[in-house]
């Protein structure tokens, strides 16, 4: 964590849910109770102020009946724990709107197993740019005369004291399957 980021109170690096520690955990637990949805963390942070505020960002899969089409949506947690209290905070969806059916709209997110064969090239060549290290984790997509790409990622800046955020990468892939635009939008807790 930076020095700033010490001294300021704000949120530390982001940090894959795969390396969360048993504080994480613990604090994820206590917002993993939500009826009518299953929530899978993929990312967090953490905040140190009265108590220690964890921001969690989520992969949210509503439980529905069969035949009810499933939208699945991405959102950031955020829980304040005070000794063996915890209180979520807020909660916000952060990922594109779908409309059901999808039609002319971004469709439900994909975790990076799910993603199609467009997410997934597009997303191997983003990683493989150098100067930034992404771990992508989730994306939609819009079809339009090509296809535009949300990526949900962790950014690493290859540069010394830089601090990992969470992010969403706006793609534009045109009908060649090359990419013409990017736009890199911080999330903030």
């Amino acid at each position: 964590m930076s020095q700033a980021n010490r001294m300021l109170g704000g949120y530390g690096p982001v940090i894959l849910a795969q390396d969360f520690d048993k504080e994480y955990i613990s604090a994820f637990e206590h917002i993993n109770q939500r009826a009518g949805a299953d929530i899978k963390p993929l990312a967090g942070q953490s905040q140190v102020v009265n108590g220690t505020n964890y921001a969690f960002y989520c992969f949210v899969s509503p439980v529905v009946a069969p035949g009810i089409p499933k939208v699945n949506r991405l959102e950031l947690i955020v829980i304040n724990q005070q000794g063996d209290q915890y209180t979520e905070l807020k909660d916000r969806v952060f990922s594109e709107p779908v409309l059901v059916p999808p039609i002319g709209s971004f469709d439900s997110v994909a975790l990076r197993n799910d993603f199609s064969d467009a997410e997934r090239q597009t997303a191997e060549k983003i990683e493989s740019m150098i100067g930034v290290k992404y771990d992508i984790l989730a994306a939609q997509q819009q079809v339009v005369a090509g296809l535009n790409l949300a990526f949900y990622t962790v950014v690493e800046p290859v540069t010394p004291n830089a601090q990992a955020f969470f992010a969403r990468l706006d793609v534009y892939v045109n009908l060649r399957g090359e990419i013409e635009n990017e736009d890199l939008v911080h999330i903030h807790p």
